[in-house]
This record gives C-alpha cells, sequence and structure tokens, in this order.
C-alpha cells in the first residue's frame, strides 16, 4: 500500500516537473539567446546595455507577430523564420511531453501548459515596454492583440505536438473518411512543392540580380551594418519566398510603393534589404508569365495523386486537396505581410491568391480525373471490381442449409425429482402410553428420506451405480422406526421426528 502510494506521488511529481519544463523551458532559453543578441548588438552600435530590457521585450513580442511602434513608425511587417522556429519548438516540447497512453485530462495538462508560460512571459514583455515608453520612443503594443498572437502561435505549436502523437486516435474518434485525409494530404503537398519552386525561383533571382544585392550590402556602412542586413535578410526570407508563391499562381504583390506581377510589374520605393533584389525591374512581365507552366506541373502532380478508380471519390480528394492548398496559401500570405510604415505595406491581394490557388487544384484535378476515367484500362479494372463485389451464388442450392421439417424437435426437459413422505407404521398412537409432541433432533439417517423418482424412460443415466435401486428407477423403503413420524428435515440433513 504505501509502495503503491509512494509510486503515484512520485508520478504526479514527474508530471509536475515535466509540465513546468513545458511551460518555461522554451521560455526561458529563447529570452536568454534574445537577452544575448541584444547585448551583442547594443554594443556593436555602441549603445550601453541599459536598453535591454526593452529590446529583449520588443523582440520577444516581433517573434509573435505584434506590431511594433517606434515613433510614429508602425512596423506591422515581421520576420517569418523566428515565428516558424517558435512554433516548432513549441510543438516538439509538446510531443515529447505528450504520450498516447495518457488520460485526456494530462493532455489538456500540456497544451494549457504550453500556452502559459509563453502567456506569462508576453505580460512581463508588455509591462516593460510600457515602463521604458516613458523615457524611449518605443511605445507599448495593444495588449488584448499581443495575448491574442501569442496564444494563437503556441497553441498552433502544442496541437501540432499532440496531433503529431495522437493522429490515429483523432482520425478514429473523428471517423473521417480515407479520401478526405488523402485530400488534406494532398493539399499540404501542393502548398509545400509551391513552395520549394518558389524558393528555387528566390534562388535563381538573386544570382541573376546579385550586383543589385551587392550595392545593397555596401549601403550598410561597414561590417557590421553587413552582418545586419545579412541576418535580415536570412530572417526575412520565408517573407519572400511566400510572396513569390503568390506570384507565382497569379495574384498581384505589393512591396512598398513597388507591385509585382506575372504579366505586368512597376518599380517603385523598396526597402533597403538585399533579399528584395529578388524583384523584378518590370521589363520581363512576358516571359515570366511561363513560370505558370511550374504551376500548372505541381497541379498535375497533386492530381496524380488524388487518382481513384471511382470518379466521384477522385473529385472529392482533388475538391479538399484544392481547399486545403487555398487555405494555407491564405494564411501564409496573411503572415508575411503587413504595414510598412512611411514605404506604405507589404501584402498579397488574398481573394485572387485564394481563388486562383484553389482553381490551379481543382481544375487541373477534375480534367485530370476525367481522363484518366475515361482510360480504357481505368474501365476495365473498376468492371472488375464491380464484378468481384457482385458474388453469384445461383449454383449453391439452398436445400442443403434448410431443415427437413417445418418445426425442429424440442427434447423435453427432465421431470424434477419428487420427494414422497410416507407415514410409517407406528403412526397410531399408544392409548396407553402418553409421547412428548416436541421434535427430536438427532442428526441425519438414511431413513429421513424417501425419494421417489420417475425418470420419464430415460436408459442412459447410471443408475446401476446406485446400489439397491430396482428395475422401475425407485429408491427402497427403508423400514422406519416404529413411533416415529418424518416432520421435516433442512438443509443440513437434520432430521426432525415426533
Amino acid at each position: 500500500m504505501r509502495r503503491s502510494r509512494r509510486a503515484a506521488e512520485a508520478g504526479a511529481a514527474d508530471s509536475a516537473r515535466a509540465l513546468v519544463r513545458l511551460a518555461f523551458g522554451t521560455t526561458a532559453a529563447t529570452l536568454l539567446l534574445l537577452a544575448i543578441v541584444a547585448a551583442i548588438i547594443l554594443l556593436a552600435v555602441g549603445d550601453g546595455l541599459g536598453s535591454v530590457p526593452a529590446t529583449v521585450a520588443s523582440m520577444w513580442l516581433g517573434i509573435h507577430q505584434v506590431p511594433l511602434t517606434v515613433g510614429d513608425v508602425t512596423l506591422g511587417v515581421l520576420p517569418l523564420a523566428p515565428t516558424f522556429v517558435m512554433a516548432g519548438l513549441t510543438a516538439r516540447a509538446t510531443a515529447r511531453a505528450t504520450d498516447i497512453d495518457r488520460p485526456q485530462s494530462e493532455v489538456t495538462a500540456v497544451v494549457l501548459s504550453a500556452v502559459g508560460g509563453p502567456l506569462l512571459a508576453t505580460i512581463l514583455s508588455l509591462a516593460v515596454l510600457m515602463d521604458a515608453s516613458t523615457v524611449m520612443t518605443v511605445q507599448s503594443p495593444d495588449a488584448l492583440l499581443a495575448f491574442a498572437c501569442t496564444f494563437v502561435l503556441h497553441l498552433t505549436g502544442a496541437v501540432i505536438g499532440v496531433g503529431y502523437k495522437w493522429w490515429s486516435t483523432i482520425v478514429v474518434r473523428l471517423g473521417l473518411p480515407a479520401w478526405v485525409l488523402k485530400g488534406v494530404r494532398c493539399g499540404v503537398i501542393a502548398v509545400v512543392a509551391l513552395l520549394s519552386v518558389a524558393a528555387m525561383l528566390v534562388a535563381v533571382r538573386l544570382v541573376i540580380n546579385w550586383s543589385v544585392a551587392g550595392e545593397l550590402f555596401e549601403a550598410g556602412n561597414g561590417w557590421i551594418g553587413a552582418i545586419g542586413l545579412t541576418l535580415l535578410s536570412v530572417l526575412y526570407l520565408p517573407n519572400v519566398v511566400i510572396g513569390t508563391l503568390a506570384a507565382l499562381i497569379g495574384a498581384p504583390v505589393q512591396v512598398g510603393g513597388a507591385l509585382v506581377d506575372l504579366f505586368g510589374s512597376h518599380g517603385g520605393q523598396v526597402p533597403p534589404l538585399p533579399v528584395l533584389a529578388v524583384l523584378p525591374d518590370g521589363g520581363a512581365g512576358r516571359w515570366s508569365a511561363l513560370l505558370l507552366v511550374f504551376v500548372a506541373i505541381v497541379s498535375f502532380g497533386v492530381a496524380r495523386l488524388c487518382l481513384d478508380l471511382s470518379l466521384l471519390r477522385n473529385i472529392r480528394m482533388v475538391a479538399v486537396a484544392a481547399a486545403t492548398s487555398s487555405l494555407l496559401v491564405v494564411v501564409l500570405a496573411t503572415l508575411a505581410g503587413g504595414d510598412l510604415g512611411v514605404l506604405g505595406g507589404v501584402g498579397v491581394n488574398l481573394p485572387v491568391a485564394g481563388v486562383f490557388t484553389f482553381g490551379w487544384v481543382a481544375v487541373v484535378g477534375a480534367v485530370t480525373a476525367l481522363g484518366y476515367s475515361a482510360l480504357p484500362g481505368t474501365r476495365r479494372a473498376r468492371a472488375a471490381l464491380v464484378g468481384n463485389l457482385h458474388f453469384d451464388d445461383d449454383h449453391v442450392s439452398d436445400d442443403t442449409f434448410e431443415d427437413e421439417d417445418d418445426h425442429d424437435e424440442v427434447a423435453p426437459a427432465p421431470a424434477e425429482p419428487e420427494i414422497e413422505y410416507r407415514q410409517t407404521a407406528g403412526h397410531v398412537r399408544d392409548a396407553a402410553g402418553e409421547v412428548d409432541s416436541a421434535p427430536v433432533i438427532d442428526g441425519w439417517d438414511a431413513d429421513d428420506w424417501v425419494v421417489d423418482l420417475e425418470w420419464e424412460g430415460s436408459t442412459q443415466d447410471s443408475v446401476e451405480d446406485v446400489a439397491g435401486w430396482d428395475d422401475a428407477g425407485t429408491a427402497p423403503i427403508a423400514p422406519a422406526v416404529d413411533g416415529e413420524e418424518l416432520v421435516s428435515t433442512d438443509d443440513f440433513g437434520t432430521r426432525r421426528t415426533r
């Protein structure tokens, strides 16, 4: 008993420590890393360490995509690379703290711990910025927006981590059909493929316009500025790749004063960031339209993944894949855009991006499904499958499985043995003597019971093993003692006579 109690207490203590590590481990490590980076930056530019807390708080909020305001300028376009890293760390920590054999209450506690620690850090960051706004130009952002961004980011990471471990259980509980899961998977594959094509296009454009990127690096005024511009370019690289994806599918993309479109672009004032050397100069609109071939190839590959013998199921999978890819593109484009201060804004035309993504996957997938369904080989395979589903059993006679009579004979239940009490020869009282009427308890005796069994003609019972039984199946009547009469017997064989 004590061992089981101690084991339960030890398990509870381990679970509590795991939840504390989950809540504050990643958060504390991130804040420490931000403090080191902030100290290095401030020392490199010749500033003191007094503004390290405010810088760390601003970086923490920036990682969670909370718009920052410095003076009269609001920066809403924040780098997505640290945001994705933070979500990945939360998902990894949650997956390590979650096990498939844990109850649902513990899983809920894990998710709440993964969200609670970062929310506490956001509260502290808001307090630091509110205090620093009295002596610095930085302003404290909207608290509700900061809480919402932090909650959504870490909840997304926690859900991904839990889903990684509980995926099969979630699918079984929701009862999702296989074609829905395959359609979602194909939609994710479509977005990943489009992002890969966009990343390759960004790399090619950087190589082509390397001279422009070099001029932007030289504008950093020394090696410290060049390192800072390189770091910013790496952090903003996911934003640029997402914008390139939107431009690939045909949606217009705005970067400051410039507008990028496959069918026609025009320049404008943009931030002096080396990674923005990928922007076209506006003279290659006709040739850039050929990039739609890559989008068509990706859509055709997704359509091939959705192929099925059933045309209806094929169309359903294509529709789910198109909806999934469209939703993901819209979400990514929303995260990649924002306000750019005096330069305007950065963003994608979201309705056009969503509709074009859905259209590419749905139209190419539907055409491919119709063509595949009309192929002779597909028709033969479908006919063979349908033929196997309808089994012909006319050659099997039903008489083999039918009874000969309409009513089955039911064997009668054996009759219960009848217990008969017979009066003894001395039941007549002696007139000269008085007999005590009180029952006499003298234990069990063979004379207490006289059993008459009716066997209903049964010949299979082993009555031969009972000595003294006659041919009729009736036990012999034992002689009774004169002057005694059986009154009753109990369950233990004790007789009562008088």
